[in-house]
């Protein structure tokens, strides 16, 4: 579904992603991880259309999006869920929503609009209780679920997801790795950075490693779990130490 070939991308003169390929399938969970600074964000914007100073072929079903604008790119099938939420705080939970879905309306989906909020609302219950209440008044945790659902509310054929665990309490943690799974089971196709690996590796079918700018690692999950030295060597964390 989704293809990066050979991508290079810069901030100025910064030399951020360097000679970076990876693939994502349809239906996969694939979670990129790495420390702060690896380029994890950097590759997932690129995606999306946000850095256009870059070289090498991104290619979604086959088509090459690179150069295409962001609105251009989720009319396509390609949404991301940013770090740090991004929520429009004086808008109302409902409207946030709404939000997500400005450019169906001009292909007529009122009604799979409608239907896909209903979707949501059982997702987060939470939010059609606070549905009428300014955004900016949620808590950490329901603002991530806004910020996922505003996401969904485009109908995307490839979520992008961007650190969704960030400053929450751990029960939240847990409520929103069981909601990634969930969208799995809805057939979901997803592409996961989280700074959480434990997390991502439970719920992910394969994994890439980025360090400096490039992918110095790719596994299926489970493997990159299950080893201890891989663990230790790229992610600077002990066996014990990643699993709590």
């Amino acid at each position: 579904m989704l293809r990066l070939k050979s991508i290079n991308a810069y901030y100025d003169q910064a030399h951020v992603l360097k000679n970076v390929s990876l693939h994502v399938s349809p239906k996969e969970i694939v979670a990129l991880l790495g420390a702060n600074g690896a380029g994890k964000s950097t590759l997932l914007n690129l995606v999306s259309g946000l850095v256009k100073k870059m070289d090498g072929e991104v290619l979604f079903e086959k088509e090459k999006i690179a150069r295409l604008g962001p609105h251009k790119i989720v009319r396509r099938g390609i949404s991301q869920v940013p770090e740090g939420r991004q929520i429009f705080n004086p808008l109302t939970v409902l409207d946030n929503l709404k939000l997500g879905s400005y450019h169906r309306f001009s292909r007529g989906e009122k009604k799979t609009i409608a239907r896909d909020l209903d979707n949501i609302f059982s997702l987060f219950p939470i939010l059609h209780e606070r549905r009428h209440m300014p955004a900016g008044n949620l808590s950490g945790g329901e603002a991530q679920m806004l910020s996922i659902g505003r996401a969904l509310m485009s109908s995307p054929k490839l979520l992008l997801m961007d650190e969704p665990s960030m400053g929450l309490a751990p029960k939240i943690v847990n409520e929103i790795m069981k909601v990634i799974n969930k969208l799995r089971d809805w057939g979901a196709t997803i592409l996961l950075v989280e700074q959480n690996a434990a997390k991502a590796l439970k719920i992910a079918d394969r994994a890439y490693v980025m360090e400096t700018g490039k992918v110095v690692l790719q596994e299926d999950a489970s493997t990159l779990l299950g080893n201890p030295e891989i663990v230790r060597a790229y992610l600077g964390k002990s066996k014990k130490e990643i699993w709590e």
